[in-house]
């Protein structure tokens, strides 16, 4: 008994390093508040004094989006005089990649003209937008916005209530997350620029937020699995995919027969798209799927346990996020990553010589 207490015991106290392990091993955490399921935006046309404008239109660009209205006496110019501080607290190559639209939501006295001049008081590329009040409600509704135009005085004068929140738009047209009011600059300057330097998929999205299970991905990758898979990896794969893992810099060229070049496996590739199940198939299978890869099958050369360890060995360069991806801890949204018999992507091993 005293002996099983103790192995328990270790068990326990390597369970819990592990998990710290993790813990400190894991991504960017978002200072925004991460939406469960990343939305779809709304193909709702508003107004510009330039013209019409649709979310659609920034594809490949992160849109930040907050509703307000032009007389807002404190809210609307900070939470704009903030999200300036944000971008000037990037490099000019990266505050060109996010646009700003102020959308209000007192179109009887906000004009597209009158909206102009009012962002361009902030920053020239700024936008200002409105539309009819059945457009309004719309595109509130669909972002979960809220607003009440409150009764006038004598003087005709009348203020508008409104969520004060901002939301930001993915390069895939995906509403992903917002920035309570409230949020530093900094605070948005850093999750901004994670987002511009890293361009998380949209199946990815959910787990940038503090719903990940970092336990259960560090319990699964046992030190001593990684270290054999290492070594069969060096020994199998390391020819073609490289030492680190970094695959062939021109992977993602197709060659004239239609093959592609090994891939990365570690973080910066695809792998952690797949299951384990479906990454153990193509190492002992190969992968000649839709496109001829000429990756052979390692069947025959390879145990299953063997095969087990290459990709535990790949796990450990994955993120908490990716990790938690392949595990399973999160639904596939629309436009997600491809499945297996989609994707032309090769995956894990080569040969050696």
């Amino acid at each position: 008994m005293k002996r099983l207490s103790i192995l328990l015991g270790s068990v326990f106290i390597s369970i819990v390093l592990m998990v710290f392990g993790f813990r400190s091993f894991g991504g960017h955490k978002f200072n925004g508040l991460v939406l469960q399921e990343p939305m779809k935006i709304p193909p709702i046309v508003m107004r510009a004094d330039s013209g019409p404008v649709q979310l659609d239109d920034f594809r490949g660009r992160l849109v930040l989006l907050y509703f307000g209205y032009t007389s807002c006496p404190d809210v609307c110019p900070t939470s704009l005089a903030n999200i300036k501080m944000a971008l000037n607290g990037l490099t000019p190559e990266e505050s060109a990649q996010v646009q700003v639209i102020f959308i209000s939501v007192d179109p009887a006295r906000d004009t597209p003209e009158a909206l102009g001049k009012y962002v361009r008081l902030f920053q020239d590329n700024f936008i200002g937008a409105t539309g009819t009040r059945e457009e309004l409600d719309l595109m509130t509704s669909a972002f979960g916005a809220k607003y009440k135009i409150n009764q006038p005085d004598a003087g005709g004068n009348y203020s508008v209530d409104h969520t004060s929140f901002t939301i930001l738009i993915d390069r895939n047209g995906y509403y992903i997350l917002n920035f309570p009011h409230g949020t530093t600059s900094t605070q948005m300057s850093e999750d901004l620029r994670y987002l511009i330097e890293n361009e998380m998929p949209i199946s990815a999205q959910i787990l940038a937020g503090p719903t990940y299970t970092p336990v259960v991905c560090a319990v699964t990758l046992i030190p001593s699995h990684v270290d054999g898979g290492e070594w069969l990896y060096q020994h199998h794969c390391a020819q073609c995919h490289g030492a680190d893992l970094a695959g062939n810099p021109q992977w993602q060229t197709e060659l004239a027969d239609g093959s592609h070049l090994p891939p990365p496996l570690d973080k910066s590739g695809s792998a952690w798209q797949y299951s384990e199940q479906d990454l153990i198939n193509i190492i002992k299978e190969g992968r000649n799927l839709d496109k001829p890869i000429h990756m052979p099958a390692f069947k025959s050369a390879l145990a299953n346990w063997e095969v087990k360890f290459i990709v535990t060995y790949m796990k450990s360069k994955w993120d908490i996020n990716q990790l938690n991806y392949q595990h399973g801890f999160m639904t596939l949204t629309p436009q997600a990553t491809p499945t297996l018999s989609a994707s032309p992507t090769p995956t894990p091993a080569a040969p050696s010589p």
